[in-house]
């Protein structure tokens, strides 16, 4: 039986996201804040087990015009009792919504031209909670965000990568196990596996490791506690023998060969560091990126101040991190 999906994520990352499902079979529409899906029935374990960019995957029980029609659901295949999330504009259902409510899994309710559409929270706790990060550093990245970087920059397992700025090792880890072939979900709960109608069968089918692809990941900090957190949460996710991690000064870069994908997630003047001390950092940065060569493309997630990098950037994609209005800059040297 079909079943209609939401699959949310931060926003600026739906075409990334679009991208991802597409390859993971499922083709959809894009919307503000994720991608809707009509898929097969059970498609959301698939979705929330290998999904590296999506928030929590919805799932659509019903669509109603009226309150009345609320006391006529039944919602027994997932549960007895929920815990609502509604949304603006469903004043006239919130009675009859709270009837449902008391804990469980989590039911959501948005108003979509006259109707009171519920989707039940497939997932739980968000995605981005792989398990591995027990340990962040003064500006951390979720990880859906920093999957959806690395897909926006266009990288793909075998080509080179190197964070210069690696901090407590996200993007590095991110990077690693999509070359180790590793599924994102593979070592938490979903809420899904609570659910009364819950296949086990089918859920334990589905592999948790891919073929893996030779890649070489490169990461470098200047601090060394950052790098100690990097390699423990590396080694939590089982990807520390993947990684090669060195204390650098990213105004300092080493030659190294090509070609490759160099990224950083770039100090805002916010939470770390000052603005007045940003411009000379960025433009330390990107003169040790031009000594580089034009074999290593870049991708920088930053507030502002792009120009002070003095690079050229092909493509920018707004994102949202952490409450903050970003930007994805990516470019290349020409040869």
């Amino acid at each position: 039986m079909p079943q209609t999906l939401f699959v949310a994520t931060t926003p600026g990352l739906e075409p990334a996201l679009a991208e991802e499902l597409s390859e993971l079979g499922f083709s959809g529409r894009q919307a503000p804040g994720g991608v809707e899906l009509n898929t097969p029935d059970g498609a959301y374990r698939a979705v929330n087990l290998y999904s590296r960019i999506a928030s929590r995957v919805l799932l659509r029980v019903a669509a109603v015009a009226h309150p009345s029609e609320l006391s006529k659901l039944s919602l027994a295949p997932y549960g007895q009792a929920f815990r609502l999330e509604l949304a603006g504009g469903v004043g006239r259902f919130k009675d009859a919504l709270q009837r449902l409510a008391g804990g469980g899994p989590s039911l959501h309710a948005r108003l979509d031209d006259g109707r009171c559409v519920l989707s039940v929270d497939t997932s739980g706790e968000l995605l981005h909670f792989r398990g591995y990060r027990q340990e962040i550093g003064r500006a951390p990245l979720r990880e859906t965000l920093a999957a959806g970087i690395l897909r926006l920059a266009g990288w793909r397992p075998g080509e080179a990568l190197w964070d210069v700025m690696c901090g407590s090792g996200t993007i590095l880890i991110e990077a690693a196990e999509q070359a180790a072939g590793l599924a994102p979900g593979r070592a938490r709960r979903f809420a899904f596996e609570a659910f009364p109608s819950h296949d086990e069968a089918a859920w334990k089918v589905l592999p948790r490791e891919k073929q893996p692809v030779l890649t070489s990941v490169f990461g470098s900090d200047l601090n060394a506690g950052a790098l100690g957190t990097a390699r423990r949460n590396a080694k939590r996710a089982g990807v520390l023998p993947r990684l090669t991690l060195e204390r650098l000064d990213a105004m300092k870069l080493p030659q190294r060969a090509g070609p490759g994908l160099l990224v950083a997630n770039l100090p805002y003047g916010k939470r770390v560091g000052e603005k007045s001390e940003l411009a000379a950092l960025y433009r330390g940065l990107g003169a040790a990126v031009r000594r580089l060569g034009p074999a290593w493309r870049y991708a920088f997630l930053l507030e502002e101040g792009a120009p002070h990098l003095g690079l050229p950037f092909q493509r920018t994609f707004a994102v949202n991190n952490g409450g903050l209005r970003c930007v994805v800059a990516a470019g290349h040297l020409e040869a």
